[in-house]
């Protein structure tokens, strides 16, 4: 908990400076801010990326702009540890609030009583498929997971592997995008990365059905 307090504090007068939501969503002024920031730029780049995963932002845009900033192999990995040290806070925040206090606000909600259902009658198989397939808001899954029964190694190295794939495809189309433009060989690289993602989730959704993994029956109940 000391950890995530000192992180607020950090942060706090860089967001009261440029403000939380403009500087996370408005791409151009999130570039020139990290920048400006020299050798501290990485840095504010993590923290800003586990910030808005807490808040339940989308870190699309940051993956984006990693990719801009410092390259495909760079922003790659850089993104990867944000997103896996993002995932991990939220899941020991859930666990450290404990999970009476969280039930009373999430607990009614259908992606939690989904998650919960999965988890506990596909364990870790369940966490796969719900991180290569976008069934439930992200951010809100590692919240919900870490209500969950899931140790914590196991739900971070598995979400690290499994959000790697598609950070590598946008870290690499945004700096093809920046360095080269719209070209022929930019549509191609695209339509190749987005063919790819595409065979990740169908092979994701057949594995499912070869374990029996229906979480669209987990939504359906929990729904009723």
């Amino acid at each position: 908990m000391l950890i995530v307090a000192v992180l607020f504090c950090v942060l706090a007068g860089v967001f009261h400076h440029y403000g939380l939501s403009d500087l996370i969503t408005n791409f151009h002024h999130l570039q020139d801010v990290i920048r400006q920031s020299g050798m501290f730029g990485y840095t504010l780049y993590i923290l800003l990326f586990i910030v808005a995963a807490l808040c339940l932002i989308p870190g699309s845009i940051l993956v984006i702009v990693g990719g801009v900033l410092f390259g495909p192999v760079a922003g790659t990995l850089i993104s990867l540890v944000a997103a896996t040290v993002a995932s991990a806070l939220s899941f020991l925040l859930a666990r450290w609030l404990g999970r009476d206090l969280l039930l009373k606000y999430v607990g009614h909600t259908a992606t939690f009583q989904a998650i919960e259902k999965g988890i506990a009658h596909n364990g870790v198989d369940f966490l796969i498929l719900t991180r290569l397939v976008p069934l439930f808001p992200y951010n809100i899954q590692n919240y919900a997971y870490g209500l969950t029964a899931i140790p914590f190694w196991s739900f971070t190295v598995i979400s690290a592997l499994t959000t790697l794939p598609g950070i590598f495809i946008y870290t690499l189309m945004s700096h093809e995008l920046a360095s080269e433009g719209i070209t022929l060989v930019f549509i191609g690289k695209l339509s190749v990365a987005g063919l790819a993602l595409f065979t990740l989730v169908q092979a994701a959704k057949a594995w499912a059905r070869y374990k029996h993994i229906d979480p669209s029956a987990n939504h359906e109940c929990t729904g009723k």
